[in-house]
């Protein structure tokens, strides 16, 4: 216990260090205190996958590095993201990050014009998009899952629930109906594993059911497994009235959501009691607070309201950060060696108990040891390290796994 506490002391006097040191003043900066800023577009500041990035940002970046960040309220199309740009600039901000990305070459165009830098924090886009912007100066990159590794997350949570030999599935399929590829690839993976391990029958591809805009059933040969599709949106959409219609048709063992649980978790108890036994519940979704909360507390049945998640944390949103960082201090050569926009790729971690979730959700909530801490991020930062470089920044930002985290906090 001493030790950790030394190195938190540590830590902090590091950070106290480098930041009293003179920071270089770039053409791009424009608050004479010497404080930089960054515009943050968020689909959704009440969205808990948002708010966990949001508090990471203003919570723990903001204490460690001159910066100040806005956030933006709902964004969900480019004009609105555009305007918020536009807005960000006229209060002096020098770059964005975004964790939307509609239409990036009408933005770029807007970013250019207006000489700021953007990066996509926790987002991929599709190739032809990226080829599309890849050479704007101002654009800087994506950071993000590659879409195989989304599919992926699918795939392990079906696999996962199939082991507890239930016979009753549903699959909340979210904004796969609407156009959402990430939640659509998710449903897709955890289809192929039904057909593929437990002899589910598809009455179409898995790709064109995992879209469907209605509910389906489907079942296995020989009639042990049923699977029920809900789709569209818990929060703004009909996936309420489409778990219901599910849940009035019969038991269910285990709900697996393409996004996230905790919004409707009282539905979910209100299914126990009437049916008179255990759901299983499982999200692709995030290490937020509220999945912590969740995983916490019991059920009528004394077991975790949530058992099961997969998905990003807080702090992967710092190397995008670190990217911005750089080019507004003049140092875009720190991310890019060629001028070329970097793409970068992170994966999910994977809680399957109540244990496992709370030990994981420690390493990215810490104030001095974090899964990528302010000491981090600044030996990627040329400011601050005279040895950062594209291939540190692609490193660190790749090493995002339990074991890397565990390896930057526990080898501190």
């Amino acid at each position: 216990m001493k030790m950790k506490r030394n190195r938190a002391i540590s830590s902090l006097l590091l950070i106290l260090l480098v930041l009293s040191l003179a920071v270089p003043v770039s053409a791009a900066q424009a608050d004479g205190s010497g404080v930089y800023t960054i515009g943050v577009v968020v689909y959704n500041p009440d969205s808990q996958e948002m708010n966990m990035f949001m508090n990471y940002y203003k919570d723990y970046l903001e204490e460690g590095f001159p910066v100040k960040f806005i956030f933006s309220g709902e964004v969900y199309s480019a004009e609105e993201e555009n305007a918020f740009i536009s807005a960000v600039k006229e209060q002096g901000a020098q770059g964005i990050i975004s964790f939307l990305g509609m239409d990036v070459e009408s933005t770029m165009s807007l970013c250019e014009e207006n000489e700021m830098y953007y990066v996509l924090g926790s987002n991929i886009l599709a190739d032809e998009d990226y080829e599309a912007v890849k050479e704007n100066p101002w654009f800087l990159g994506t950071v993000g899952p590659k879409m195989e590794d989304v599919y992926q997350s699918g795939r392990n949570m079906a696999e996962h629930f199939l082991g507890a030999e239930a016979k009753s599935f549903v699959i909340m399929t979210g904004g796969a109906s609407k156009g959402n590829s990430l939640h659509a690839a998710r449903a897709e993976g955890m289809l192929d594993v039904f057909e593929e391990q437990a002899g589910l029958v598809l009455t179409d591809t898995s790709d064109k059911l995992a879209v469907s805009e209605e509910n389906v059933t489907l079942e296995s040969e020989d009639g042990t497994i049923t699977v029920t599709l809900c789709p569209d949106y818990t929060e703004g959409g009909k996936g309420l009235e489409n778990l219901e219609k599910a849940f009035s048709e019969g038991t269910c063992d285990v709900l697996m959501s393409a996004f996230h649980a905790s919004t409707y978790l009282d539905q979910i108890s209100a299914q126990e009691q009437a049916q008179g036994s255990n759901i299983m519940v499982g999200a692709i979704d995030s290490f937020t607070e509220a999945n912590f909360e969740a995983i916490k507390e019991e059920d009528a049945f004394g077991n975790s309201k949530i058992d099961y998640v997969e998905g990003k944390y807080a702090s992967m949103a710092g190397p995008a950060f670190a990217m911005v960082y750089n080019a507004v201090t003049g140092h875009p050569e720190a991310n890019t060696a060629d001028g070329t926009a970097v793409r970068l790729y992170q994966g999910f971690w994977t809680a399957n108990s109540r244990e496992s979730f709370i030990e994981l959700y420690g390493y990215t909530t810490g104030i001095y040891e974090n899964a990528y801490s302010c000491n981090d991020l600044m030996q990627v930062i040329k400011v601050f390290s005279e040895e950062a470089a594209p291939e540190k920044l692609k490193e660190l930002t790749e090493a995002y796994t339990v074991d890397d985290v565990k390896e930057r906090i526990l080898g501190q």
